[in-house]
């Protein structure tokens, strides 16, 4: 009987592995997963992306903690989050891609920026920020110069 819910147990963590490490095969899936957990606990949201790159999981990251921190102290001034939508994804190459979304908050809308490197055949981050300058691009692209 023991052997019988060793093997069950063995098992169930072995497909529960094989799915989790599926599910992180493409950028898109990981900032799906990404926004899935922000939208429940954004400090667990920015563990998480780190998590895809071991160089920056090996120990405790103070970068790490000081985004989580700053994040943190942003969202709490501009109110509840209500989604995101995907702004622009370039590549340089074929291994390394930026993605930028836009957070939609009450008070304002903040922009994620995610870029990812795949050195091999698995994507990594390679670096996260945030910022709320997009009311300043969004003019300087509209004036004559730019058209």
């Amino acid at each position: 009987m023991k052997r019988q819910s060793k093997l069950t147990v063995f098992l169930i963590l072995f497909f529960l592995t094989i799915n989790f490490t599926k599910a992180q095969s493409t950028i898109n899936e990981i900032t799906n997963e990404f926004f899935k957990v922000y939208e429940k606990n954004p400090q667990k949201a920015v563990d998480y992306i780190f998590s895809t790159n071991n160089w920056m999981s090996k120990e405790k990251n103070y970068d790490v903690e000081n985004v989580k921190s700053q994040l943190s102290n942003f969202t709490g001034l501009v109110g509840d989050y209500h989604g995101y939508e995907k702004i622009t994804e370039k590549s340089l190459g074929e291994s390394l891609k930026l993605v930028s979304y836009i957070i939609k908050y009450d008070r304002q809308p903040i922009r994620f920026t995610f870029l990812f490197y795949k050195p091999k055949d698995v994507w990594k981050i390679q670096n996260f920020k945030f910022d709320d300058n997009l009311d300043a691009e969004i003019e300087e692209s509209a004036k004559i110069n730019n058209l």
